[in-house]
C-alpha cells in the first residue's frame, strides 16, 4: 500500500522536473507590479472581498519589575474568515508570534483559534520557549486576553496579549461622531 503514494510522487516529480528545467534562470528581483502584498495587510485582501475583511488589533505587554517600565507592542492586521494571520512582536528579551484564525460562529460572533509562540530570556540569561493553542467564541469588538506564559499567583502574568477583532470598515465609511450619536 505504501508503494502507491511513492509511485505517484515519483511520477509527479518526473512530470514537473522537465517543466521546471525549462524555466529561465533569473536572479533579478520581481518587478514592483508583481510583488506580493505583505500578509496581514489590506493589500493582501482581494478588492472583491474587502467587505468581508476582519481587522485584528493586538497589544502585547510584558510586565517588568517595579523599577523597570513594561514592554508594550501594538499591531493591526487584516484577514478573512478562515484565514490565519500572524503578528510578530520583538523586544530586547522577548519575541512573540501570535497566529489568530477567525471563523464565523453559528449564531453570530467569531470562533477564534489563537496560537502563541514566545521566546523569552529569564533574568539568569537562560532562553526559554513556550507555545500554546486556545480556541474560544467571542463577539465582534470583544476584548480577549491571552496569556501564553500562563498566570502566576495573585493573577500576575508576565506576558499579556490583548486581541480585538472587528469587521473592517474603510475610512470613508466610518461614521462621524454626529452620525454615531443619532438614534
Amino acid at each position: 500500500m505504501r508503494l502507491v503514494p511513492l509511485a505517484v510522487f515519483i511520477f509527479g516529480s518526473l512530470v514537473i522536473s522537465p517543466m521546471a528545467a525549462q524555466a529561465p534562470a533569473s536572479s533579478a528581483p520581481p518587478p514592483d507590479s508583481v510583488k506580493k502584498a505583505e500578509p496581514g495587510s489590506l493589500a493582501a485582501i482581494p478588492a472583491a472581498l474587502l467587505s468581508e475583511a476582519l481587522e485584528l488589533s493586538i497589544v502585547a505587554t510584558v510586565d517588568r519589575s517595579d523599577n523597570e517600565n513594561a514592554w508594550r507592542a501594538v499591531d493591526v492586521k487584516y484577514t478573512l474568515q478562515g484565514t490565519p494571520v500572524t503578528v510578530k512582536m520583538i523586544g530586547s528579551d522577548v519575541i512573540v508570534l501570535v497566529t489568530v484564525t477567525p471563523h464565523l460562529a453559528q449564531g453570530g460572533g467569531l470562533l477564534l483559534i489563537a496560537q502563541g509562540q514566545v521566546w523569552f530570556k529569564e533574568s539568569d540569561g537562560v532562553l526559554r520557549y513556550r507555545t500554546t493553542v486556545d480556541t474560544l467564541k467571542v463577539g465582534f469588538g470583544e476584548r480577549v486576553f491571552f496569556y501564553p506564559l500562563g498566570v502566576g499567583q495573585g493573577s500576575d502574568a508576565p506576558l499579556r496579549i490583548e486581541i480585538v477583532l472587528n469587521r473592517y470598515m474603510p475610512s470613508d465609511q466610518v461614521p462621524t461622531a454626529e452620525e454615531q450619536a443619532k438614534p
